[in-house]
Formats: structure tokens, sequence, C-alpha cells
């Protein structure tokens, strides 16, 4: 039976290599702002060169029309678009992880007909329900500023495109740049706000996340390679979490307790009173940008990147003296923005801890340190041959062992303790003589409290 285009072109292309007749190649029908519902089983037809299965749908456009296709579901899904048996869109890169996202596919009608919308699992295993629809697309032609709840299609040049956003209402905003053809990425400015994304709305699409004050802001949307082809701008009011009021500057508590706030382009600065000596800890986590924390005042200098333990989230451990400090909450890549949450909690060391910063190590007798990122040194003198085990404990910090004889190393660890992943361990051999047991934070982390132990025998 002879192939239709459609067949033969999926049969032919990467990764939609079909082997159907043309009876299996019928489309089913999809209109324009009605979704419809579909499931990706082994009956569907085969992709031989990754083994996916897909499923075939047809829309009608006009010359020009734009139209953003989305499928969602619990699908890990791919999209990809054909016209008369030759690749239109697409495919999509899929981006799923334990719960599939949706995934989108932007694209413009160059003439008018009938195009075929494939829906395909990312993989061989890739299985499950969705739900295809096809939304139209504003396409932008330069008139008038956008505002909240423009969603439109633009063609963009090297150069990229500027826009004038007019915000009538102070809100918590999200601007969004999709595309299948570039690596999409945005800048926003005005009223002292100064942000941009390339990366941040999955995969190579741009977004950005900001209260934005009422006024007139210079939007601008860029390819990040250069690279030319049509994208979709979406300006939406984004929602803040229940109870949350954004605070971006004034005084920290030491109970805990956490402030939001937003970075739009500058660090946000907040004041801490320490009243009582003591150990405090503070936190900076956020869900849209990797952050930095900065603690300075009263002759202390700190700061730490990724030390809250998920790879973009800050901590900082101190023991602090009485006086006033200051708090700085950043991203670590300048522009970025979003929400955060900062917290600062003092917590009393128990009583008769004695704080050391090295000196000398007895065996069998446990010492309290606090480091600040410094290594602290301690000498450890060995009167009989034996099995040495040196543990060094944190909660507030990944650590670090050397074990040195003679200015020479003798034996390092990192994560070789108990807890598993954090705490260090040292086991050797060793002879009569003096020792030095070199206690330090692990690629030179923020420090905080930690315990170190020495002992001879394995228990």
């Amino acid at each position: 039976m002879k192939k239709t285009p459609l067949a033969l072109a999926l049969l032919l292309s990467s990764p939609w290599t079909l082997a159907q007749n043309a009876a299996d190649a019928a489309a089913l029908p999809l209109g324009m702002g009605a979704g419809v519902r579909g499931e990706i089983t082994t009956a569907n037809r085969i992709n031989y060169s990754d083994g996916s299965r897909s499923i075939v749908y047809a829309i009608d456009l006009d010359a020009g029309q734009a139209v953003s296709f989305e499928a969602s579901g619990a699908l890990c899904a791919r999209l990809f678009v054909m016209r008369d048996g030759d690749a239109v869109a697409g495919p999509t890169q899929s981006q799923c992880g334990e719960t599939p996202a949706g995934v989108r596919l932007t694209m413009m009608a160059s003439e008018k007909g009938r195009y075929e919308v494939a829906v395909s699992g990312s993989g061989s295993r890739a299985f499950g329900p969705f739900r295809l629809d096809a939304k139209p697309l504003q396409v932008h032609r330069g008139e008038g500023p956008l505002r909240p709840g423009a969603d439109i299609a633009d063609l963009i040049g090297r150069d990229g495109k500027s826009y004038r956003l007019e915000i009538r209402q102070a809100g918590y905003y999200q601007i969004e740049m999709r595309s299948s053809e570039f690596d999409s990425a945005l800048e926003l400015q005005g009223n002292g706000v100064s942000i941009s994304d390339d990366d941040g709305g999955g995969g190579l699409n741009a977004r950005l996340s900001a209260p934005l004050e009422a006024g007139t802001y210079t939007l601008r949307a860029k390819s990040v390679d250069e690279a030319t082809g049509l994208f979709q701008l979406a300006v939406g009011t984004g929602e803040l979490p229940d109870g949350v009021r954004l605070r971006n500057s004034g005084a920290l508590a030491l109970d805990g307790s956490v402030v939001h706030g937003a970075l739009t382009g500058s660090p946000r600065e907040y004041q801490l009173r320490v009243r009582q000596p003591g150990r405090v800890i503070i936190e900076l986590g956020s869900e849209s940008f990797d952050t930095q924390l900065e603690l300075r005042g009263n002759d202390v200098s700190l700061s730490d990147d990724d030390g809250g333990g998920n790879g973009t989230d800050s901590r900082i451990a101190a023991m602090l003296q009485p006086g006033t400090y200051t708090v700085v909450a950043r991203a670590l890549n300048d522009g970025s923005s979003g929400l955060f949450r900062l917290s600062a909690t003092q917590t009393a060391l128990p009583a008769g801890t004695e704080l050391r910063s090295g000196g000398t190590l007895t065996l069998d007798a446990p010492v309290t340190g606090m480091s600040a990122g410094e290594a602290h040194s301690y000498q450890l003198a060995i009167t009989e041959a034996g099995t040495l085990v040196v543990d060094m404990r944190s909660e507030d910090f990944d650590t670090l062992l050397e074990l040195r004889r003679d200015g020479s190393v003798v034996a390092e660890d990192d994560d070789g303790g108990d807890g598993g992943g954090t705490n260090a361990r040292l086991s050797v051999d060793v002879q009569p003589g003096t020792y030095t047991v070199m206690a330090k934070a692990y690629e030179g982390g923020s420090g905080g409290l930690y315990e170190l132990r020495a002992r001879m025998g394995l228990e």
C-alpha cells in the first residue's frame, strides 16, 4: 500500500521514524481553543529510532496565524508539527522529572492549510494519558505597550526585541518567554528595577518574577546565541503563597521566624541585633535563584553560597558578641530575581562549654570548636604505636580532616565519618611522636560549631 507524505516523512525523519501504512496515518481532529484527550500506549505507532509511540492530530490554520500547542498530564511528552510531509516546528526537548511538566510548542503558519501535530512519548518507556490544547496567540504588531494579561507571539531578529511594559497597579508579576527555535533571555529595567534571566522558565525558556510598582518599564526579549525565530511572550500576575507578606528590609529577629523578600536586581539588607553572646544561625533560601548570604559588623565579615545543603541555599553559623550586624541577601548571579526566605536563630551553648580554636588535643578528651571558615590546628602526642582514629562532627558545615607529621600530610578525609555525608574520620596506623590535626571546612565553607575527638584503637 502506498505511503502518504506524512507517513513517509515520519518514517524517515528522526526522531519520528514510524513504520505505518496510510490507513494508520489518519490524523485525529484538533480544534483551535478546544482541547483533546489522548493516551500513549503500546498500540500507537512506533518510532523505530528510539522506540517511542505517538498520536497525530490535524488542525487548520490561516497564513500568519500564531498558535501555542501544549501537552499536559501524566505523559512525559514531546511535540512535533508537520505540513505536507515537511517539518514545520519541533520537536520539543523533554524536561520531565518525577512529576511530568507540560510541554509547549509555538509556531506561526507560513500558509493557509492543514497542519499535523504529533504527540509522542519522550522515550520507549514513556506512556500515559495527556491533554493537547491549541491556543491562538496574538501576533504583536508593534503598537502600544504590553500590559498584564498580554500573551503574544513575535519574531525575533539578531538584535532582539524591546517592548514598553505598563504596570498600572503595584503587585507581584511574572513574565515568561518561550521558544522552540532558540535559547531565550529576558531583561527588565525601570523604576529602580534591573533584572534578567536566561533559563529560569525551564529548559531554554526565560522567566522573570518580581514585585513591580506602578509605572513604565523597558522589557527586552533576546536570543542567547543571536538566532532568529518565533517566540511567545506572556505577562501575568504571580500568586504569592498564602500568608506571605514581602519585607525587603528592616530588623531580623533571632527567634527563627521567617522573613519573605524579593530581589529585583539589588541585594536586600536587614539589621540583626544581638543582645547576648551566643551561637547564631542565619539561613537564606529561594526556589527562584542561587542565593548568597553575607554577615557584616563588629569585626565580623562572613559569606556563604551553598552551605544550606541543597546546592543553592545559603547558611552561616557563627558565635556573635552583642552588637548590631548587617545581613545581606543577594543572588549569586547578578540580575537574578524572585522570592526568598530569610531567618536567624540564636541558641545557647551547653553550660560549661569551652570553645577552642586550636592548641593541644588529648586522646579521649573531645573538644568543641567554632570556626568562621578558617582551619584550626591541634597538636596530638602519641606515646604508643597503634591505630589512631580522629572524628570531626558538625551540624553546621561539611568537615575536612588532615593528619600531618613533620610538615607532611599523613592522611586526610572528607566524608568518612558517622552520620553520612558531612562528618570526617581518619583511621591510620601511627608510630610514637607528635602529630598535627587540621580541622577544616570543606572547600572553604563558612564554618560553624564542631566537635573533635581522637582515640587509639577501633571500636
